[in-house]
């Protein structure tokens, strides 16, 4: 019995050894065959890979969309198709010299076929068309994901506050309303120069390649200038319809008149004597004058009550507003008036209340403002008057919780990105800065 056992393990032991070899070659083989699928898969993927071509495009100067395609290598044909899928959701005349497009080919040899376009039409929002199977193209805008951030812009003015504000990263909006938070005692086109400090914080949505979409609220803006450092914070008061601007300790930026009523003017004329541009002799200027293109909006400087609207001798198309405390305000040379400028209507401050022309006795579009108190003409520029509502009480309260955050989100942007202060580099200039 245990020379039995002794064979029949023998016996089990070699099947063992012959059933462990065919396993050993089963895999061996399986392995052989998955290895050589994988060749074939790689390179059936580099073939049709290698059949794809991508071109990277710019749009030329009076180059129309057609002809970037064509100019690409697409036939006509396809370049025809491709840009009516387009227009369906795109209007390409908005294609401006520069703008990068991404083409797709499918080559065959020598040829190549037009298979995709696709470019950026707006921050946020991309066109793709692509080929579809039955030979023709199909297009569509999709919006890209945005980011919302609390930005900050802390940098110097180099040309401009606005060109420097521009690039980086703010929009007309944001510069409109530090104009705006600004306006009653600074001018932007003397007062302003390379090399000031200024600082926005406003809400921000951007794309996935940094761009500014849209903009939410602007939350803080300050200005180091010739006429000393302003910071002010928006903040809206219990029961107001709107926000306003308040510095750090409630104070109202608003001022009973605004030193410039006209917005990206430039001061052409000061108050005092002058040689007269048409007259030839000297004689003393009793105003202001600020050129602008014709068609720019003027803004009433106060609130008041027009006394006169309409042609008044050598001033042209003449409008003169009595405002509270002796002071009125006149403003000249219109090319028209708005819309409901007469005497007796009550305008308010910041309101357009016509539009800068030529008419009169003038030797360009420009506007000739005046300030009067109590029947005698005063210097604008050198103005002094109160400023608006101060905050006090509850609201006051209020707004110093909201002046604490806004801080906090100032600090915060600031250690995040300590050197972005110093993107915008100053420029070495004689000359007044503008807007």
């Amino acid at each position: 019995m245990a020379a039995a056992s002794i064979v029949g393990l023998g016996l089990a032991w070699n099947a063992g050894l012959f059933s462990g070899a065919a396993d050993a070659a089963a895999a061996e083989s399986a392995a052989l065959r998955e290895a050589a699928a994988r060749r074939a898969e790689q390179l059936a993927f580099t073939e049709v890979y290698l059949r794809h071509e991508t071109k990277e495009m710019r749009v030329a100067n009076g180059e129309t969309l057609v002809g970037l395609l064509t100019r690409a290598g697409a036939s006509s044909s396809d370049a025809s198709a491709a840009l009516t899928s387009i227009a369906d959701v795109y209007n390409p005349r908005r294609l401006r010299p520069g703008q990068a497009i991404s083409l797709y080919f499918q080559r065959d040899g020598s040829d190549a076929q037009l298979t995709g376009v696709a470019f950026r039409s707006e921050p946020g929002a991309s066109v793709t068309a692509n080929r579809t199977t039955s030979g023709g193209f199909e297009a569509r805008e999709v919006q890209m994901p945005l980011t919302f951030e609390i930005a900050r812009i802390a940098a110097p003015v180099e040309t401009s506050l606005y060109s420097s504000a521009l690039e980086l990263g703010a929009t007309d909006r944001e510069v409109a309303a530090l104009a705006d938070a600004f306006s009653y005692d600074v001018d932007f086109q003397r007062d302003v120069r390379p090399g000031d400090d200024f600082e926005l914080v406003f809400e921000r949505f951007y794309d996935d390649e940094g761009n500014t979409v849209r903009t939410g609220d602007l939350l803080f803006v300050s200005l180091e200038s010739s006429r000393g450092s302003r910071e002010f914070y928006q903040f809206m008061a219990p029961g107001d319809a709107r926000p306003d601007w308040y510095d750090a300790d409630g104070k109202s930026a608003r001022r009973f008149l605004m030193k410039t009523p006209i917005n990206g003017a430039r001061l052409s004329s000061g108050f005092g004597m002058r040689r007269h541009p048409i007259l030839g002799y000297s004689r003393m200027h009793r105003g202001t004058d600020f050129a602008a293109p014709t068609g720019t909006p003027i803004l009433a400087a106060g609130d008041g009550v027009v006394e006169r609207a309409g042609p008044f001798s050598s001033f042209g198309n003449y409008v003169r507003i009595r405002h509270a405390n002796g002071y009125e305000t006149a403003y000249a040379h219109m090319s028209r008036f708005a819309r409901g400028m007469r005497a007796g209507a009550r305008v308010r401050q910041g309101q357009v209340i016509g539009y800068v022309g030529t008419t009169g006795r003038s030797t360009g579009p420009h506007l000739h403002y005046e300030v009067m108190r109590r029947g005698q003409q005063v210097n604008p520029m050198s103005l002094r008057v109160a400023n608006g509502r101060n905050l006090t009480g509850r609201a006051l309260e209020l707004f110093m919780i909201e002046r604490a955050r806004i801080d906090t989100l100032r600090q915060v942007r600031a250690r995040e990105n300590p050197a972005q202060e110093a993107v915008a580099t100053p420029t070495a200039a004689s000359g007044a800065g503008s807007l």
